[in-house]
């Protein structure tokens, strides 16, 4: 009787779910139904950080997101892919969720129009006219930096990696290069990596940006050049004849943000309810794994309850330190190293609802706190403006406040209270926002190692992580927001890249 394969994914977060999934998917279309699928989560609930917590009626049903709440439309600076997005959209639909759930936010709504900024004690919108002509808060209206960047001849020489602050000061100078970091780029990098620019990694997070202009010596010659001269997509951009942009055309162009109406914790629960379906795949919570061990012919996973799995590909979706503990000291000691260098910042979320109606200074997005405003907080996001879609009967008004990251240990947040922090919060908004109601109801998470900073060597970290799997010929394959991309769309499609790459006969003959 023939052995049927099996392949381990352990961490039940959005990356092992999806890759569960694709890999179900890719075991049916190559033949080979008899492929063994487990998923091994430690705690109790899949889904990681993603959670959603529907209020009770009495609250409206109001949602409190502990994790990310909207997904991009639209690829930013620091995407994976401009597949990516569409990809989760194609997931949607595939999950049959995509009616029931998608609530698009219109490119021209306050919640995607006005993107604010704390500066001078004041909030600014960085899409108005102050801001293109200059005056608030750069000094000269964008045009000026770009133009000073296309023709500065200093800076320009080639580096393997450095600091975006370092970057940038390179190629604008220090005036200029000051304005656009401390005003610009820190308070948005707080809001996707919570991380500081001073170590932050310009070849890891500006990739296409760093590339344009090691490339081209200069980053507005670049994107010219590129714009003038198409040139061939990344080879990976192919590997899927479902992920057409003209398909998702008329969403693209009329939206830049969604949300699912019953909060994002529904694309995990949908994802968790179609595996249980599936009879190659095994989902096992309550799994606290205590060692890893790559065999001659296997790889054994030792739990703290006794039990081993016996597998032939292990796929880790754990963060990176996690994984690099359980490993053998001896037996992998550089790729513990390694996997360790990859660092991750504490974060502090906090949910707030007020019964006043309207409490925003201005309908946003919400809005980012440069460093240099010495502000408690990293950021707010005004719930209430960006499920406007679905929140509009409901009564109160919700925000969200963002603390912590990489200056977490500096705040010595760990060591406040709720209570603490919750006074904290109440004096920051008062001062930012002139808000003086106290909230009807809130949560504060404590999310610990949540968010991974691609700070500055990231890229040889991972070139040596590949190699080691290479060289030892590991049956390991690596997942998740440690290595490639933070967002939830990049994670995905990551996932579903190295599932497509990873070869079944070959890996599990």
């Amino acid at each position: 009787m023939q052995k049927s394969p099996t392949v381990a994914i352990i961490g039940g977060g959005i990356a092992g779910l999806v890759s569960a999934y694709y890999l179900a998917q890719k075991a049916t279309l190559s033949k080979i139904p008899h492929l063994r699928i487990l998923l091994l989560e430690r705690s109790s609930r899949f889904g990681g950080w993603i959670r959603s917590e529907q209020l009770p009626t009495k609250y409206d049903s109001h949602i409190f997101e502990l994790g990310a709440r909207t997904l991009r439309l639209q690829s930013g600076v620091a995407s994976l892919s401009s597949h990516s997005a569409i990809n989760t959209l194609k997931l949607l639909e595939q999950l049959n969720i995509f009616d029931s759930q998608f609530c698009p936010i219109d490119k021209t709504a306050p919640a995607n129009k006005n993107k604010l900024i704390y500066y001078n004690k004041n909030l600014v919108n960085l899409n108005d006219l102050s801001f293109i002509y200059g005056g608030k808060p750069l000094r000269y209206p964008p045009i000026v930096y770009g133009l000073y960047e296309y023709f500065s001849q200093k800076g320009r020489y080639a580096v393997q990696d450095e600091s975006i602050k370092s970057f940038i000061y390179r190629r604008f100078g220090d005036v200029l290069g000051e304005e656009i970091v401390e005003y610009l780029l820190d308070p948005v990098l707080k809001g996707i990596y919570a991380g500081s620019v001073t170590n932050l990694s310009a070849r890891s997070v500006l990739k296409k940006v760093f590339e344009l202009e090691q490339r081209h010596g200069s980053l507005l010659r670049g994107m010219l050049k590129t714009r003038n001269n198409k040139q061939k997509e990344d080879p990976i951009h192919n590997l899927f004849n479902d992920l057409n942009l003209k398909d998702y055309s008329s969403i693209l162009n009329k939206y830049a943000i969604y949300y699912l109406k019953d909060g994002m914790e529904m694309l995990v629960k949908t994802l968790v309810n179609h595996l249980k379906t599936l009879s190659n795949v095994e989902l096992i919570s309550n799994q606290h794994i205590q060692k890893i061990q790559f065999l001659e012919n296997n790889v054994e996973i030792s739990t703290r309850s006794n039990e081993i799995y016996s597998v032939d590909h292990l796929i880790s979706a754990m963060p990176s330190f996690e994984l690099a503990n359980l490993l053998d000291d001896k037996q992998h000691e550089i790729l513990r190293s390694r996997l360790n260098q990859i660092s991750f910042v504490n974060m502090i979320v906090i949910n707030l609802l007020y019964l006043k109606e309207n409490i925003f200074p201005k309908e946003a997005f919400g809005y980012l706190i440069p460093s240099r405003e010495q502000s408690n907080l990293l950021g707010v996001l005004f719930d209430s403006c960006i499920r406007h879609t679905t929140d509009k009967q409901k009564h109160g008004s919700q925000l969200t406040v963002m603390m912590g990251g990489a200056w977490y240990d500096q705040l010595r947040l760990g060591q406040c209270t709720d209570e603490q922090l919750l006074n904290i919060v109440t004096k920051e908004l008062k001062k930012q926002m002139n808000l003086d109601e106290k909230p009807l109801l809130y949560s504060i998470g404590r999310l610990n190692k949540a968010i991974p900073n691609y700070n500055v060597g990231h890229q040889d970290v991972l070139d040596d992580i590949y190699a080691i799997i290479r060289r030892d010929k590991l049956p390991l394959t690596l997942i998740g927001n440690s290595y490639r991309g933070v967002g939830i769309s990049d994670v995905i499609y990551d996932t579903r890249v190295e599932m497509e790459y990873l070869n079944l006969n070959s890996t599990i003959s």
